[in-house]
């Protein structure tokens, strides 16, 4: 069983948008077809065969209170705080220091369209490729075929363009090195400058240049942290659809809604 990490802290000296647009203090907060985002992000993960407990990376957990999920989660005894710190990758880094919670899966809170169905489909991958790490990506095609607008910024390889699904996988404590990369924030598409920090300058004119393969910048990566990580391709057009700007919200909640529909038909 994996023990789930939710990242669902405001990042420090930021205002997000979404969120000051609705009067809320945080984006995990605003409602999704009538629920709040983060719980069913937490449903998701609680109805994955794989998972059993259940961190949430916040800086004030007083503003989950309200939300039923979190909250019947920490009276059950499967859901318990990780005080989130000034970056992502020291929040990682403290959340999974005990040995006794890998293997580990991380996740975002503003991933609304993530089910059980991709959680259980993405660890059981993980297992059988057998990496210390699995990074979960969709094809682009896979997206627009579905969702036109879905995906704007794909990374670009050699093989075709892919997105990053806000999923991960640490097996064991050996892989926490790797999330360093994290440490500027993450959203390596939008900075070149973040590629260059997180993996160096050769790595980063390969990527500009796509002279690799999807598999040969993974294998290049993982040589330079003297780890296995692996990108684990995931079927679903939903599945990088995260909740980062107006027009992903607004796909988002229009596919919810055909979800509810099509589940009261």
């Amino acid at each position: 069983m994996h023990t789930a990490l939710v990242l669902a802290s405001r990042r420090k000296g930021a205002v997000d948008p979404l969120a000051a647009e609705e009067g809320l203090t945080h984006k995990c907060l605003i409602d999704m077809d009538g629920v709040p985002m983060i719980e069913r992000v937490i449903a998701s993960l609680r109805d994955a065969k794989s998972v059993g407990d259940i961190m949430i990376s916040i800086d004030d957990p007083s503003v989950l209170d309200h939300v039923a999920a979190v909250r019947e989660g920490v009276e059950a005894g499967v859901i318990r705080f990780a005080p989130a710190r000034e970056n992502l990758w020291l929040s990682v880094k403290d959340a999974l220091a005990d040995e006794a919670v890998y293997p580990a899966l991380i996740c975002t809170a503003d991933n609304a369209l993530q089910t059980a169905e991709m959680v259980d489909h993405f660890t059981a991958e993980c297992a059988r490729d057998g990496c210390e790490i699995g990074v979960a990506v969709t094809a682009a095609e896979t997206i627009w075929s579905k969702y036109p607008e879905g995906q704007r910024r794909p990374h670009r390889f050699r093989d075709g363009k892919w997105s990053n699904c806000n999923l991960f996988a640490l097996r064991s404590p050996a892989g926490i090195g790797a999330a360093r990369a994290f440490e500027g924030g993450g959203q390596f598409g939008k900075s070149k400058k973040r590629v260059l920090k997180a993996f160096g300058f050769v790595n980063l004119l390969l990527y500009m240049t796509k002279l690799y393969t999807l598999n040969g910048t993974f294998a290049r990566v993982s040589k330079r942290f003297g780890i296995s990580i692996k990108p684990i391709e995931m079927p679903w057009p939903e599945a990088p659809i995260d909740v980062d700007n107006e027009r992903t919200q607004r796909i988002a909640r229009e596919i919810l809604v055909a979800r509810r529909m099509e589940a009261a038909a």
